[in-house]
């Protein structure tokens, strides 16, 4: 990884753990101090060695006392916490066990020889030796990268030794420091990294000062190495103790760096939550009387209100004076499609697929949806849905499937939590979702199905250590809370839907665990011999999410599938996603599912409005796919 950072092929920050000579000289404490640092998540841990006798003059060695106090302090120090041959054999095995680089500092020649046995990925040169060039030129002649500190020395001296670092053709990355320990913040000076940005292609940041948050302000200001000094308790006795970081704080530090690792794109891009907080908060054109077709639009058509679901304010002046090419009645909201060649969810021409297709509406919609006659027709319902008496709502044709609410009383729907009040409300909605439907299935043809997300969500990212046991108490609570819905399974099929990573609720952005992994799913069917909706969508953001292959996910799950949503994906949070416009490859998981006897309907975003256009640009979209779905 370093590698590619320093080649500038990531947006990865490299953050090493600096135990230095914390471990205060014992072995075990070295291998805590390494285990503390992999918990927390860095890429590497690097120690120091140096010979004493090669570094200092003899007279200093043999009497301390005779030069600063200081000396005599760190002399003492120096000579009792070396590690040799024996303790680095151990380290280095503990390393690679994790899978953590390792990254030694030598202060002298013979040390550089030293470090050289353990499989270094690069050489970090001490503040106190950016100006040691006969040390340096050593260090340029093993073909390995120098990170080097920049305390101690101006502006002047720092371009003073960049000539000749240039002069020897070093491979060198500078990294912004200051040596006192712990350092002042007013001496910190962490701007000055933008001037090291034009003396070094990629830059680091080596820090001395209490607490954590400093490296987080760098990383934001370029640098792309971070380094921090770890200690298991700040109050022990010794040179680097006072300014360096225990295991919580370097956990919360590596966190954040991550996240801002996220953070740090240069583009204006609308994601879906603002998508939706436009449609909430914009207004839009609505019309205050009907208006036929082949009426020019002008400003005294129209009302602006909220919600904005159809054209914007600043989108107005373009449609002046175009002709209207469908009706508008009274009171509707005027979008884009009025002023487009529209086809008319009647005259839809449906490709002859060979699984059973629908559509998906609200129970509003039905009466424009229900001239398809699908196979299938699925109604996505609100808690109010629910609760409120529904008329007109039958077909010979269709079979009938309900999407349940996901939100009940301005909560998520979530059996998985631990809150007694979320988990009844969630029980209630649920149950009378079930009863609901089996209900209206009586003016339907077969079985209903019901699709469910059953949460598992949380605000907050659970850190890696605690994400298993998180995930096992959610799939224990889920299990019992789900043994209290009253249901006969000869009268409704219910499928637990499997969710995506980043899941959009409540205006922002949330974090799924719970039915999201594939054992997850099949262990929940299992217990409850239940079948399952298969989301193409959000399982293709989970396994790009966890780095996972998308068809061997398929194959995995395969055999609970009863129902699908089919939609694209962008990234790890884009959703609905019209086909062929985000980053799946549909052919070989519907290769997949080919031999399966399942129902499906496309999930496009607003794909419902305007007389179904992104529903049918879908289902004309999936065509090529017919004799798979």
């Amino acid at each position: 990884m370093l590698k590619r950072v320093l080649k500038k092929e990531t947006e990865h920050i490299y953050i090493i753990a600096e135990i230095g000579i914390n471990h205060n000289g014992d072995i075990n404490t070295a291998l805590k101090l390494i285990e503390k640092a992999y918990e927390s998540g860095v890429d590497a841990v690097k120690f120091q060695k140096r010979n004493i006798n090669k570094i200092y003059n003899e007279k200093t060695i043999n009497d301390p006392n005779s030069a600063e106090w200081n000396i005599e302090y760190l002399m003492k120090e120096l000579k009792n916490l070396e590690f040799g041959k024996e303790e680095y054999d151990i380290i280095y095995n503990k390393c690679k066990e994790l899978k953590l680089d390792l990254i030694i500092t030598p202060f002298d020649i013979e040390s550089v020889d030293f470090v050289l046995n353990y499989n270094v990925v690069a050489f970090k040169n001490a503040s106190c030796n950016m100006n040691n060039y006969e040390l340096l030129d050593y260090i340029s002649t093993k073909n390995l990268p120098v990170l080097i500190s920049t305390g101690m020395w101006s502006d002047e001296e720092i371009k003073e030794s960049l000539i000749y670092f240039k002069e020897k053709k070093i491979d060198y990355t500078l990294l912004l420091a200051n040596s006192t320990y712990p350092c002042p913040y007013q001496d910190l000076n962490i701007q000055y990294i933008n001037k090291l940005k034009k003396y070094s292609n990629v830059v680091g940041y080596s820090g001395h000062e209490r607490g954590n948050f400093i490296p987080i302000a760098v990383a934001a200001l370029g640098a792309k190495i971070i380094e921090k000094h770890i200690t298991l308790d700040r109050n022990q006795d010794g040179l680097d103790h006072k300014a360096s970081m225990e295991p919580e704080e370097w956990k919360e530090m590596v966190y954040n760096l991550r996240l801002l690792e996220k953070a740090m794109g240069c583009k204006k891009i609308v994601n879906q939550a603002e998508m939706l907080a436009k449609q909430s908060f914009c207004l839009s054109p609505y019309a205050i009387r009907d208006i036929d077709k082949g009426e020019k639009f002008n400003k005294n058509m129209f009302k602006l209100l909220a919600p904005g679901k159809g054209l914007l304010q600043n989108e107005l002046k373009k449609y002046f004076g175009k002709i209207i090419k469908l009706a508008i009645k009274k009171n509707e909201c005027i979008s884009k499609s009025y002023f487009e060649d529209t086809i008319l969810i009647k005259n839809w021409k449906i490709a002859d697929f060979k699984k059973k297709w629908g559509v998906k509406c609200r129970f509003h919609d039905f009466p424009q949806y229900s001239v398809l006659s699908s196979p299938v027709i699925e109604f996505h319902c609100s808690q109010k849905d629910i609760y409120d008496s529904v008329t007109g709502i039958a077909s010979n044709t269709s079979r009938l499937i309900v999407h349940a609410p996901e939100l009940v009383d301005r909560m998520l729907v979530d059996i998985c939590s631990d809150n007694e009040e979320q988990v009844k409300k969630s029980l209630d909605i649920l149950q009378h979702t079930i009863n609901k439907t089996v209900k209206l299935s009586k003016n339907f043809k077969g079985k209903p199905k019901l699709v469910v997300h059953f949460g598992g969500m949380c605000l907050k990212e659970c850190e890696c250590c605690n994400k298993k046991k998180e995930l096992l108490k959610m799939y224990k609570n889920s299990v019992k809370n789900f043994k209290k819905l009253n249901y006969d399974p000869e009268e409704i099929e219910i499928l637990p839907e499997n969710l995506p990573p980043k899941p959009w609720y409540l205006g922002g952005e949330w974090n799924q665990y719970g039915f999201m992994e594939e054992n997850y799913m099949i262990n929940f069917c299992k217990e409850f011999k239940l079948k399952m909706t298969y989301d193409i969508c959000h399982a293709k953001l989970y396994c790009n999410y966890s780095k996972k292959d998308i068809v061997e996910y398929t194959k995995k799950i395969k055999n609970y599938i009863s129902h699908v949503h089919i939609s694209d994906t962008e990234g790890i949070n884009g959703e609905g996603v019209q086909i062929n416009e985000g980053d799946t490859d549909f052919l070989p998981i519907f290769k997949e599912l080919e031999d399966l006897d399942f129902s499906w309907v496309t999930e496009i975003w607003a794909g419902h409005i305007n007389n179904g256009k992104g529903c049918y640009k879908s289902m004309k979209l999936l065509e090529p796919f017919k004799k798979y779905i």
